[in-house]
């Protein structure tokens, strides 16, 4: 049994805000990892073939579900791109953040917290990143809100020096 899988939180922008699209029946869209391969290049080649245009991969997170432990990645695809019929597609909304321990993780975490986290450390990359910046210009504007906590659990302030 594969104890490691990788999934791709798609996200796309059109002028009503930050859209997750899935197929239906599914939270994210689950990979297969071929060891040979970048787990990033896994999951592009996973997102393409399902018919849709992969501009920006970045892993966010991992967490354990079950017995396996899940490598999950926002996937930012085309807005243009016509989604294929076997997708939903819903506005994201924001939410708290999945809070465990400074040596533990937490005891559950929803999807709609792991695209918290995406989208948080996506706000980051986009001030930090030259790459991410270029990729994805439109996307500042959708973003300012989403304000990263990095260190939090460690008990240092956002905003205090290391």
């Amino acid at each position: 049994m594969d104890q490691t899988a990788l999934e791709a939180i798609v996200l796309s922008l059109d002028p009503g805000g930050i859209r997750h699209v899935f197929p239906h029946g599914r939270e994210t869209v689950l990979a297969a990892w071929d060891p040979d391969l970048d787990p990033a290049e896994s999951i592009v080649d996973n997102v393409a073939g399902l018919g849709l245009s992969p501009v920006m991969v970045h892993s966010t997170s991992w967490r354990v579900t079950g017995r396996r432990i899940v490598l999950s990645f926002i996937v930012v695809v085309e807005s243009s791109t016509l989604v294929p019929d076997v997708y939903e597609v819903e506005s994201v909304t924001r939410t708290e953040l999945a809070r465990g321990h400074a040596t533990r993780s937490p005891a559950s975490v929803h999807i709609s917290q792991v695209v918290e986290h995406g989208l948080r450390h996506l706000a980051w990359l986009l001030e930090a990143d030259d790459a991410i910046r270029e990729a994805l210009p439109e996307w500042t504007a959708a973003l300012a809100d989403y304000a990263p906590e990095p260190f939090r659990a460690f008990g240092r302030e956002p905003g205090t020096a290391i």
